[in-house]
């Protein structure tokens, strides 16, 4: 949330600037900035939507020091492929965003089978806390064999 400068501010001399950008985050993708050669950065809600999906797809377990950070979704996906194994993981999914990610408030989750592919459309709409902007993020669940 950003400040404004009051007159006991000015009074220190303190210099209070507002923020351009909420949120910031490292690219994954590591593809170079050609203006500085350090790894690009994902701001504001690329940032977050990269964060939702990355949640999602980390195991209850993988972090060191955060055992609880996560989901069970990859294990859901060795399941059989039917509706009950849908709404298992539209309940994973809810419950880890809602647990895990403060910044979003969770509008609706939704699962899809695609039983010909072997995968899982999934789909996330979510509001951005601080800006109120609804904001979505699609992606598929498929086994690595």
């Amino acid at each position: 949330m950003a400040r404004t400068q009051t007159k006991s501010d000015d009074a220190l001399g303190s210099k209070i600037r507002a923020r351009n950008n909420l949120y910031t985050d490292f690219d994954f993708n590591f593809i170079a900035n050609p203006n500085n050669g350090d790894v690009s950065k994902k701001v504001d809600t690329e940032a977050v939507k990269q964060s939702v999906r990355n949640l999602i797809l980390t195991n209850r377990g993988e972090r060191p020091f955060q055992p609880f950070l996560g989901s069970n979704v990859r294990g859901l996906l060795f399941e059989l492929g039917d509706p009950f194994t849908a709404l298992e993981l539209q309940k994973e999914i809810t419950n880890t965003i809602e647990n895990f990610e403060p910044r979003v408030e969770l509008i609706d989750v939704r699962v899809t089978d695609e039983l010909d592919n072997n995968r899982f459309k999934i789909q996330i709409y979510f509001a951005i806390v601080s800006t109120g902007q609804q904001e979505n993020v699609d992606f598929y669940l498929e086994r690595i064999k």
